[in-house]
């Protein structure tokens, strides 16, 4: 009935075949031409959208031909993959099929960065492909990532474990290989007969792209690929439920009261906000109250770090650590932030009311109290908090808001002066370079509307960059924390934002994670510049050992066995080089400045461009002497002979 009724809409039978074959199947004729009357009246109803012969047509012709079908059918132009043995007729379908392009990718992991960062600058659907059982474990981290992250981001495998060889602990056989990805994913489908490929592909798109976002993970038998059979191919459209929803208007009035009648409020913005591209509408709303503005932990920027209103990031991701201008908030809202808990401590104490406004219902309520929960679109959410909040305004609140105008201004003023304290460290001109002076020199030299991919460990950037996502500088923050996303995030990023300069800030123990996308740089001529903080050591994990351990042995004894990453050093340079991107070492302020010119040049002729910036240690108690293992195998095995 489906197939005959997705035919008949794209013109693909006649209404009189149509009549003639529900006939044929034992219909009665009168309920084939009441049938025939229902699917025409829906077709032709005002405001339905037409149906075109490509929303869903009848597809004939093998499993790789089918997938390759129904991702063009869910909007996809990129396909990022290392290649796989076991997808061969897919490959061949992508010859006669132009408008999908395969990006190969020498490892999964980068690979799927490189698609996560496209999806994220581009708001496009992308697909990550990788080899069965062992090359989906190489992009579990990235999945992690994509989860953590809600990226919107579609996985595939095959499987061999329920194919014609199964049960002979066969090449590739992993016994519940879906379970890998499970805790990781919104949800995983494994289509159990061939022509159940474009359905679970679209499926996966509906459900990764309906929020709140997050990744999903499709896979099937290997032998399914070579098979033929008909199929329905359907245009994402035709499936997309197009959720945006409207927050529960009791709650908005309760919001709009607590928010008017607040002495100290603040505004706590998260990644929501980018998503919905809803910066104006929030901005208006802090404007309107003059609320002061801060983050918690977010992937990107989501309010224009310039504004007066904006206080900085939360430090430690608790309200209780921000010095606030005038005490203690009294009531804080928040609007798209995850508000991510890596401690007992609450982000806002019980004692605060509490406004929570995000489009994930799963997670309003787990950790924090609220005294107004509004699950919504924060587009539409703060769209009708601001109508609220506009009809309960009085002369003495816009007083009120007035002064907190001036008292937030001051505040940011001096927040401001003392980030610019920076460059008073007498090591300013030192070699190597302060970690801060190279970020200092980036931020002066980028253009206005760089996007700045963060992957540096504990770098911090706040004291020279000041973001703007509505058409100034824009971050992408590694949130998710697995390590060699940055290079390609970068790439992704690059290859969705081709016009905007992309520079990848990347810690020298991050980026030997997950260089592999330089060649991706390279071969896509995707001009990137890639700086490597490179101090040979994991700054992070060394601060927090100091900080945990309380001067534990380590501290005392000046050793640390877990953090060094010299003796051999590694070159940054000429791995880039080898991955054919032009890179040079710079050690000293000059040799920065000068690098930072060529990489110009280079990016102008559509080059990527790697500096290898030799940084200082950064933290307390560093053995003078960094510690290394007594003695290596290769010395006790030249001691024997």
């Amino acid at each position: 009935m489906r197939n005959l009724v997705a035919q008949l809409l794209s013109n693909g039978i006649s209404r009189r075949d149509f009549v003639r074959r529900l006939v044929a199947a034992g219909v009665t004729t009168a309920a084939a031409h009441s049938i025939l009357d229902s699917v025409t009246a829906i077709a032709q109803t005002p405001g339905t959208p037409p149906v075109s012969p490509e929303s869903i047509k009848l597809f004939q012709g093998t499993g790789g031909e089918a997938f390759a079908e129904q991702l063009i059918a869910s909007g996809v132009k990129y396909v990022f993959g290392n290649s796989a043995s076991e997808d061969a007729h897919f490959y061949d379908a992508l010859l006669d099929r132009p408008q999908l392009q395969y990006i190969l990718t020498p490892h999964e992991g980068p690979g799927a960065a490189m698609a996560a960062g496209y999806v994220k600058a581009s708001g496009q659907p992308a697909i990550v492909m990788s080899a069965g059982a062992v090359g989906l474990p190489n992009a579990l981290g990235q999945m992690f990532n994509a989860w953590k992250e809600q990226t919107p981001l579609v996985f595939y495998a095959y499987r061999t474990e329920d194919s014609l060889a199964s049960g002979r602990d066969g090449f590739e056989e992993l016994p519940g290989q879906e379970q890998l990805a499970a805790p990781m994913t919104k949800l995983s489908w494994t289509a159990r007969r061939a022509e159940m490929i474009p359905d679970t592909i679209r499926r996966a798109f509906r459900v990764a792209w309906t929020p709140p976002y997050g990744p999903t993970y499709a896979t099937w038998n290997s032998d399914f690929t070579e098979e033929r059979f008909s199929a329905e191919i359907i245009r994402h459209d035709q499936v997309d439920p197009r959720m945006r929803v409207r927050p529960n208007p009791v709650e908005v009035e309760r919001a709009a009261q607590l928010l008017v009648e607040a002495r100290r409020p603040l505004l706590i913005v998260g990644d929501e906000i980018y998503r919905a591209k809803a910066f104006d509408k929030v901005v208006q709303l802090a404007e309107l109250l003059a609320i002061p503005v801060t983050q918690a932990r977010s992937v990107y920027t989501n309010f224009p770090q310039q504004h007066p209103l904006w206080v900085g990031n939360i430090p430690a991701a608790r309200i209780e650590t921000l010095s606030y201008p005038g005490g203690e908030p009294d009531l804080v809202i928040n609007i798209g932030n995850k508000l991510q808990h890596n401690s007992t401590a609450l982000t806002v104490p019980r004692r605060i009311p509490f406004i929570d406004m995000r489009n994930d219902s799963a997670s309003i309520g787990n950790v924090l109290t609220t005294a107004a929960p509004l699950v919504a679109d924060v587009a539409y959410g703060t769209e009708d908090l601001l109508a609220a909040v506009n009809d309960r305004l009085t002369p003495a609140i816009k007083a009120r808001a007035a002064q907190r105008l001036e008292e937030v201004r001051a505040f940011g003023a001096k927040a401001r002066q003392m980030r610019a304290l920076v460059s008073r460290n007498p090591l300013w001109d030192a070699s190597p370079l302060e970690a801060d002076r190279v970020t200092y020199e980036l931020a002066q030299w980028a253009d206005r509307d760089a996007i700045v991919i963060h992957e540096g460990g504990s770098l911090e950037v706040a004291h020279s960059w000041e973001f703007d996502p509505r058409g100034g500088r824009e971050l992408f923050f590694y949130y998710g924390a697995h390590l060699g996303s940055g290079v390609g995030t970068a790439a992704g990023v690059k290859l969705a934002r081709p016009n905007q300069q992309v520079i990848c800030l990347v810690g020298d123990g991050s980026f030997v994670f997950g260089p592999t996308a330089l060649w991706n740089m390279a071969r896509l001529e995707l001009p990137v510049i890639t700086v490597v903080y490179n101090n040979h050591a994991y700054g992070g994990p060394h601060s927090r050992v100091i900080e945990k351990t309380a001067g534990g042995k380590m501290v005392q004894r000046r050793q640390f066995v877990h953090d060094y990453l010299g003796s051999p050093d590694m070159n940054m340079a000429q791995i880039a080089k080898g991955f054919g991107v032009d890179a040079e070492v710079a050690e000293s302020p000059e040799q920065l400045r000068a690098a930072l010119a060529r990489a110009r040049k280079a990016t102008v002729e559509g080059r990527p461009y790697l500096i290898d910036a030799q940084v200082a240690r950064v933290g307390v108690a560093w053995a003078d002497k960094p510690w290394i293992p007594p003695i290596s195998i290769a010395r006790e095995r030249s001691r024997k002979v």
